[in-house]
């Protein structure tokens, strides 16, 4: 099965970046191969697995004006719905590249329904979704309502559709129990619980800062 990962961005060592290789090096033990499509990306991921599309990354200068004219406000200005649609449009561009091009039976995004921080992308990969139906684990991380800078907004449209969406082909995995019962409560939304966990067989080795 290829197997293909989407967040805004798969590098360095935040905790999305890490559980994602987790789960890559899990999928990989059991036979499957899996591909990577991000705003950024490690350079240990290969080319002939991975897609860069720069508008998934949160700090994309025009996905960070969005950010600005949809939180912390409570109405939007047409020109952000306008440059939401626009972004959304150029992603869904991207994801059927890569969904087809790499021959995608299975999509994990991650985190991308969670956090709005780039709400074209959540839309984008909403939509294309609905349109595919294509099979979909979506792991979240941390939900938008778990932070306040959230919570003033001018976007509870696109936060009620796609953070996340409710869509038949869409299975969802949280990391504890209480995420499992706000989502439930918030949303109807039922998930699997999946713990984040530290590989204690296989400890990181010694470095300078050791």
């Amino acid at each position: 099965m290829n197997i293909g990962f989407i967040s805004t961005r798969l590098a360095g060592t935040d905790g999305v970046s890490l559980e994602t290789a987790k789960w890559a090096s899990i999928f990989e033990s059991e036979g499957h191969l899996c591909f990577y499509m991000a705003g950024e990306l490690d350079k240990d991921k290969p080319s002939q697995r991975s897609l860069l599309a720069e508008e998934a990354h949160f700090k994309h200068p025009l996905v960070r004006e969005i950010y600005r004219g949809c939180f912390g406000v409570r109405t939007r200005e047409p020109s952000v719905t306008k440059k939401i649609h626009q972004i959304k449009n150029k992603l869904k561009k991207y994801l059927y590249e890569f969904i087809g091009g790499f021959k995608i039976d299975l999509l994990v995004p991650e985190n991308v329904f969670a956090i709005p921080l780039n709400i074209p992308l959540g839309l984008a990969v909403t939509e294309t979704v609905a349109e595919t139906g294509i099979p979909t684990i979506a792991h979240h991380h941390d939900f938008f309502w778990e932070r306040k800078r959230f919570l003033i907004n001018a976007a509870w449209d696109y936060l009620n559709m796609a953070f996340p969406p409710h869509l038949p082909s869409i299975q969802h995995v949280v990391i504890n129990s209480s995420q499992d019962n706000q989502l439930s409560l918030r949303t109807g939304i039922s998930a699997t619980i999946i713990p984040n966990v530290m590989d204690f067989e296989n400890p990181p080795s010694f470095d300078e800062y050791s």
